[in-house]
C-alpha cells in the first residue's frame, strides 16, 4: 500500500520520546486506529526510532500481522490476516481506512472447494466502495492445496 502521507506521518516517533519500544508501539497502535481493524484481537506491537511500526495480534485462532515504511517516496503498510472470509473483507476495509492508500494488492488463499470468483467479487466489491478500481487480477491453482488470487487496486484519479 502507498500511504496517504499525513497518515504515514503517524508512525513517526518524535524526537523527544523516550518511550520503549513496545510502549511506543501501544500508542501508535491506539492514535492510528490499527487497534480498530479487529477491536477483540490481544496486540504487541513495535515502534521503531526515528520511524516505523509492527504489530502481531491474536483473536482465538485468527490472526493478523502489520509492518509499516512511513518514509515519503517509498511508503508502505502490509497486513496480512488468517480469518473467516466475512471477517477478513471487514478487516481488509478498515485496514485500508486506517492507512488510505494510492494502491492495494490482495492475495487470498483458498482451501480446495471454496468460490474463487465470490472470493474475488467480495474483495472488488469493497474496495470499489472505498473509491478503488481493479487494475488486474490472477489466480493460480496448487494441486492439493487450493487456489491463490492476487489482485491490484488503484485510488481512482491515480
Amino acid at each position: 500500500m502507498d500511504l496517504d502521507r499525513t497518515l504515514a506521518r503517524r508512525f513517526f516517533r518524535k524526537e523527544s520520546d523516550e518511550w520503549s519500544g513496545d510502549d511506543a508501539g501501544s500508542d501508535m497502535t491506539a492514535s492510528t486506529g490499527v487497534g480498530a481493524i479487529n477491536p477483540r484481537a490481544l496486540v504487541c506491537s513495535f515502534a521503531f526510532h526515528p520511524c516505523g511500526y509492527s504489530m502481531n495480534s491474536l483473536d482465538r485462532d485468527r490472526y493478523s500481522t502489520i509492518h509499516v515504511t512511513p518514509e515519503d517516496g517509498h511508503s508502505y503498510a502490509s497486513f496480512e490476516c488468517v480469518g473467516r472470509s466475512d471477517e477478513t473483507i471487514k478487516w481488509l476495509r478498515r485496514a485500508v481506512d486506517v492507512f488510505r492508500p494510492g494502491a492495494v494488492s490482495v492475495s487470498l488463499c483458498m482451501a480446495g472447494g471454496g468460490d474463487d470468483c465470490q472470493a474475488w467479487s467480495a474483495v472488488a466489491d469493497v474496495l470499489q466502495l472505498l473509491g478503488f478500481v481493479c487494475r488486474s487480477k490472477a489466480a493460480e491453482e496448487f494441486p492439493g492445496t487450493g487456489t491463490v488470487t492476487y489482485q491490484t487496486f488503484v485510488a481512482r484519479g491515480k
